[in-house]
C-alpha cells in the first residue's frame, strides 16, 4: 500500500473529524463531559486496534526517569486540549477553528528548537509569520453573526499548548515504542479532562445527545492518526504532512458548503490558502 494512499486516507478522515467534531459541539449542553465520552470511546476503539494488529507483542515500559517525565508533559498538553476541545469548537465555526488550530504547527517548531537543538532558518521564520497572517484576517474580519474573539483567544491558547504535546511526542516514540506510546497518550489524559469532577448525570446526557456519532467522532480519529503514522513509514515526513495539512483547505470549503459558514467565504479561502502556504513552508523549511 503506498503512501500516498495512506496519507490522502487519512487527510481524508482529519477533514470528516473537523466537520463532525463542530455538528457534536453544538449540541453538546457539558462540552467537558463530551470530551470525558469521546475520549473513553477512543481509549476503547485504540486498544481494539492494538490488539487486533498484534502491537501488543511490542509493549514495553523504559526505566530511565526523563521517560516518565516528558510522557506526563505530553499527556498533560494532550488533556487540557482535550478538556477545551469541544468548547472552542462551539465558539467558532470549524472554517474558522481549522485555520486557528494551524498556530500549533508554529508552535511546535518553536518548540523543537530547544528541544532539540534545531535551528531557525529563514523559511521557518516565513512560515510562522503566514500563519499569524491567516490568524490576523480571521480575527479580524466582519461577520454577520459575529465572530467570537473569546473563542479564537481560547482557541490559539489550546493550540499552542497541543503544539507541546506534538514536540514532544518524538522523545516519547524515542524512549517508547510508538504502539505503547500511543495507548498511553490516549489513556493517560482523561484523568486531567475529569478533574477534579464531572457529573455522572451529565456524561450519560451527552453519552446519549452524541450517540453513535461521538462513536464514529473516536473512530475517526484513532484510524486517521494510525494512518497518519503508517504513511511516516513508508515516506518522509515532508511528503506527507504537507498533504495532511491541506484538510485546512478542506475543512474551510467543505464547512462553507455543508454547515452552511457563508460568512466571509474570501477571506476564509485566503486565510486558509495563507495558512497552508505557510505551514508547507514551515515542514519543509531546512
Amino acid at each position: 500500500m503506498s503512501w500516498v494512499f495512506l496519507a490522502a486516507s487519512s487527510l481524508t478522515l482529519f477533514t470528516s473529524l473537523n466537520l463532525l467534531q463542530r455538528k457534536i459541539a453544538i449540541n453538546a449542553e457539558y462540552p467537558r463531559a463530551t470530551a470525558i465520552v469521546f475520549n473513553l470511546w477512543a481509549v476503547l476503539l485504540s486498544l481494539v486496534v492494538f490488539f487486533i494488529t498484534g502491537s501488543y507483542k511490542n509493549f514495553s515500559l523504559p526505566t530511565e526517569p526523563a521517560a516518565w517525565i516528558f510522557l506526563a508533559i505530553a499527556c498533560s498538553s494532550y488533556a487540557i486540549y482535550e478538556r477545551w476541545r469541544f468548547v472552542i469548537a462551539k465558539m467558532l465555526d470549524a472554517s474558522v477553528l481549522t485555520i486557528v488550530s494551524n498556530i500549533s504547527v508554529a508552535f511546535a517548531f518553536i518548540f523543537s528548537l530547544f528541544l532539540y537543538h534545531e535551528t531557525l532558518s529563514l523559511g521557518k521564520l516565513i512560515g510562522a509569520c503566514l500563519i499569524l497572517v491567516a490568524l490576523v484576517l480571521i480575527s479580524l474580519a466582519k461577520h454577520k453573526q459575529s465572530i467570537s474573539l473569546k473563542g479564537v483567544a481560547v482557541a490559539l491558547a489550546v493550540y499552542s499548548v497541543l503544539a507541546l504535546g506534538w514536540a514532544l511526542d518524538k522523545k516519547g516514540s524515542l524512549y517508547f515504542n510508538p504502539d505503547t506510546y500511543q495507548i498511553l497518550v490516549w489513556i493517560v489524559p482523561l484523568i486531567g479532562i475529569y478533574f477534579p469532577y464531572v457529573k455522572l448525570s451529565e456524561i450519560k446526557y451527552e453519552f446519549k445527545v452524541a450517540s453513535w456519532k461521538v462513536i464514529v467522532l473516536a473512530g475517526v480519529n484513532v484510524v486517521a492518526y494510525l494512518l497518519q503514522l503508517k504513511a511516516l513509514l513508508l515516506a518522509d515526513a515532508t511528503k506527507v504532512i504537507p498533504i495532511l495539512q491541506t484538510s485546512t483547505l478542506l475543512t474551510v470549503m467543505l464547512g462553507i458548503l455543508l454547515l452552511g459558514e457563508k460568512d466571509n467565504v474570501a477571506r476564509k479561502i485566503i486565510a486558509s490558502l495563507i495558512a497552508l502556504v505557510g505551514s508547507y513552508i514551515l515542514i519543509t523549511a531546512a
